[in-house]
């Protein structure tokens, strides 16, 4: 959708109505020098024998429309259309909230992380793009809710609770840094030793029973590792309106069972229990021991946001390699009549390394999140001493690197070239945001014009670019996409920059009302770009 150009697309609809021709009538921006928006709705119509006669029709039409300033045709019959600078001021600053039509409740689930582990890069991702989605969102002025959806329940914590006991290992002096050894040594200890492993099983259906003393121990590690996960989350400048879990969600799984139970709705096979929709393959909900899958806690906390909110839909936003987990899911919650809002799996690719393989250290180990974070801020500190900028920085350039490609694609993450000053990045936005900022300090109180007259080329271009701010918003928006925003976000700074080497501001040379409109472009780009900001979940630096 391109704002405000509702009644140039009226105007081309009532001469195309005339001539008995009826459709939807599109406009796009041009990717051709000197033209802002076409129209390619006559292309179908070359052979038609009226088709001078549609085309006069049609420029003595838009002629008279007060947001046009020229019409032309292509050789295949496009519209070719430069806009007014009426439009341009009419459009210059959107509100994006106001532009958007019914409003929707949305929860979005962040596929988080297990207890057991530390968050590692795999997690970048989901916290990324969930939360551009998160903010978009709440931009369009629909109510939007944040889980980041723990994996805190079941056979991991079993494991680790099992380990525990198995090796002595005090409680009460666990550390974070301990479970990074306790969890995988548990895991290949349950694959060795079976006695092992069937002493976990029991753990695991113990805690589903409440058993005291368990839980007491869990909660013992628990709190620990969720301290860890939110210091981390913090310094990476992510929040949510709900941390939940699988382990605030156990009376309700039960119940989901047991309510499909008595709606004839689950077969037991051998022990296991299978969902009666035809499905290949089966869907599993508990294994024959009667331990839970993670469809099954996923339900269960389909059934507690039922409870707990009034959702229209539903965002997992989750590795598309776990696509085939989300079909199932979402079958089983229809089928089960748990809910009928929209459910979508906002699926993402891999953060990968020069191998086009996922990110692993150099050793070959799992990336900590933590890790890729320090490697980031000491490739900054090579070029800027400031602790603080780097800080900020950092999360400049794990944001905007990771959303700028697709979120359906993998891509390689290249920290020397993210941290290029020059390049499409993080650290060229923030240069171009400052350098706005440290203009508007100098003249806080004479950038307020807003009529636009005789704009020179950077000028106008710079202002059209502002302009079509709402179009990737709402193409982020209906895909949940982010891409698109941060894609806009460096062709505006790149045509920002631009501006600023060629049009002097503060000069002799300049009269004071172009010193006053090239301030208030200035400002205009300012208001943008922090909006823009606020969109992929980046925080604005103030120096550089």
């Amino acid at each position: 959708m391109i704002v405000g150009t509702n009644s140039i697309i009226n105007d081309i609809f009532d001469v195309l109505y005339k001539f008995s021709i009826q459709e939807d009538v599109q406009l796009n921006y041009s990717q051709i020098e000197n033209v802002d928006i076409q129209c390619n709705n006559l292309v179908k119509l070359s052979s038609d024998d009226r088709i001078e006669e549609i085309k006069t029709a049609i420029e003595k039409k838009l002629k008279n429309n007060k947001y046009i300033q020229d019409i032309s045709f292509a050789g295949n019959n496009f519209i070719n259309i430069i806009l007014s600078e009426e439009y341009l001021e009419k459009n210059l600053l959107s509100d994006l909230s106001k532009l958007n039509g019914e409003k929707a409740s949305i929860l979005i689930d962040y596929g988080g992380p297990n207890i057991g582990k530390s968050l590692h890069v795999g997690h970048l991702r989901t916290l990324n793009i969930g939360r551009s989605i998160y903010k978009i969102n709440k931009i369009a002025g629909n109510d939007v809710t944040s889980d980041i959806h723990l994996g805190d329940w079941g056979m991991p914590v079993a494991l680790i609770l099992c380990y525990i006991k198995k090796m002595n290992i005090k409680l009460s002096n666990l550390k974070h840094n301990d479970l990074e050894t306790i969890y995988p040594a548990a895991t290949e200890l349950a694959e060795d030793d079976i006695s092992f492993y069937e002493e976990a099983k029991n753990i695991s259906k113990k805690l589903n029973e409440n058993d005291e003393v368990l839980k007491k121990e869990w909660k013992i590690i628990y709190d620990v590792s969720v301290k860890n996960i939110n210091e981390l989350l913090h310094k990476l400048g992510h929040g949510f309106d709900w941390f939940y879990g699988e382990s605030d969600v156990v009376k309700e799984t039960k119940l989901v069972i047991d309510d499909a139970k008595l709606k004839n709705k689950i077969v037991d096979d051998n022990g296991a229990l299978l969902s009666k929709e035809p499905s290949d393959p089966p869907i599993l909900l508990t294994k024959s021991d009667g331990s839970y899958l993670y469809i099954t806690t996923d339900l269960g906390t389909v059934y507690f946001r039922e409870q707990n909110g009034n959702f229209d839909k539903y965002l997992y936003v989750v590795d598309q390699r776990q696509s085939n987990h989300f079909i199932q899911l979402f079958k089983t919650v229809k089928y089960f009549e748990l809910s009928s809002s929209e459910f979508l799996h906002v699926s993402y690719g891999t953060v990968n390394g020069q191998d086009d393989k996922p990110l692993k250290t150099r050793d070959g180990g799992v990336y900590k999140l933590e890790e890729l974070l320090n490697d980031v801020k000491k490739e900054l500190l090579k070029k800027n001493s400031n602790t603080t900028l780097v800080e900020e920085l950092a999360n400049s350039i794990l944001t905007y690197s990771d959303l700028l490609p697709s979120r359906n694609q993998n891509y390689k993450f290249d920290i020397e070239k993210f941290v290029d000053v020059n390049g499409k990045t993080g650290i060229y936005l923030q240069y171009a945001q400052v350098r706005a900022g440290k203009i508007l300090s100098q003249y806080p109180t004479q950038n307020n014009k807003e009529v636009l007259d005789n704009l020179n080329e950077d000028e106008r271009k710079l202002v059209f670019e502002i302009t079509k701010l709402p179009y990737y918003f709402f193409k982020s928006l209906e895909k949940n996409e982010p891409h698109h925003i941060a894609e806009y976000a460096y062709s505006l700074c790149q045509i920002f920059n631009s501006f600023y080497s060629n049009n002097k501001i503060f000069s002799a040379s300049i009269s004071e009302t172009v010193m006053n409109q090239r301030l208030f472009i200035v400002k205009s780009f300012y208001t943008t770009i922090h909006t823009v900001f606020e969109l992929l979940g980046m925080s604005p630096v103030n120096e550089m």
